[in-house]
């Protein structure tokens, strides 16, 4: 309810959604960080958007598990991960082992508790060997403003898109989650939302549902702080701290995904020539956001 009288106020403060300043650009798949994410697919009726945070971990939303049509959640051999998808292409790709949900998460037809819409899936093959995996900042979104949204919108399926310079701008469910003023389309769900820290982009969230009213709309996301807590998720939590490995990994030269967002900067830098590297990368982002 306080969320529902904060969204409304929101709305009316902003009725022409003219406050929001964003961009979005297409990105090459297959260069770091953004070979990192990759489309979940499931069991070829439907995908949803996932981040590599280890060599064989995925973080995605809960509810791209659920089988509809079998009012069920979907078995781990039903789904594949492919990571770096672009233009039909998949050279980086492996079945899922396992995954844990949320501990409490269910399915219903308001996906109420969006606080359990997460889950952590665990792939067959290393694939972040190949992929490079990112860091996750174990504070969320704390001390954030500005982020930026990655995954596969369902109006380009076989590209990868980031809208940055999206401004958080409301808090709800306990702090369990934030919204920005970026627009989410269906696709991105599960997708990782970034913060493009000093050493590079860091996950502190995941995309998890949009809400729409009066001309604007605003994209809901799962705080990573929220994962961590052993007390509300026993279960989850330990696999979460298992499967984060630490600073974010980028693969290794030589293989299909490379090492360097050699592409973004270039655009990023209006054709003025300068050196790749995830700091650089950072820097542009967040002074095109700030402008």
């Amino acid at each position: 309810m306080r969320f529902t009288l904060l969204l409304l106020a929101l709305l009316i403060c902003c009725p022409d959604g003219a406050w929001a300043k964003s961009d979005r650009m297409k990105v090459d798949a297959l260069e770091y960080p953004w070979s990192a994410v990759g489309r979940l697919n499931a069991g070829g009726r439907g995908y949803c958007s996932a981040v590599l945070i280890s060599e064989r971990h995925l973080l995605t939303a809960a509810h791209c598990l659920w089988n509809r049509i079998q009012d069920s959640w979907w078995p781990a051999t039903s789904l594949h991960f492919v990571a770096g998808y672009q233009g039909g292409e998949a050279p980086l790709h492996s079945l899922v082992k396992s995954y844990v949900l949320a501990d409490g998460a269910v399915m219903t037809e308001s996906k109420s508790d969006a606080s359990r819409d997460w889950a952590v899936v665990e792939l067959a093959d290393p694939l972040g060997r190949q992929a490079g995996w990112l860091q996750v900042d174990s504070d969320g979104a704390e001390k954030t403003v500005w982020v930026g949204e990655l995954g596969y919108r369902a109006e380009s399926p076989h590209a990868m898109t980031l809208e940055f310079g999206c401004r958080i701008v409301a808090h709800s469910d306990g702090n369990a989650l934030f919204w920005h003023d970026c627009a989410g389309a269906k696709g991105e769900s599960g997708g990782p939302v970034l913060a493009f820290r000093s050493d590079g982009p860091h996950v502190v969230g995941i995309t998890s549902r949009i809400a729409v009213g009066n001309g604007l709309t605003l994209t809901g996301v799962v705080d990573l702080k929220r994962l961590a807590d052993p007390q509300q998720f026993p279960k989850a939590a330990a696999a979460f701290a298992a499967a984060h490995n630490g600073p974010g990994h980028p693969p290794a030269s030589g293989g299909p995904a490379r090492p360097l967002p050699s592409d973004s900067i270039r655009r990023l830098s209006v054709g003025k020539p300068q050196s790749p590297s995830l700091e650089l990368l950072s820097q542009l982002l967040n002074t095109a956001a700030a402008r």
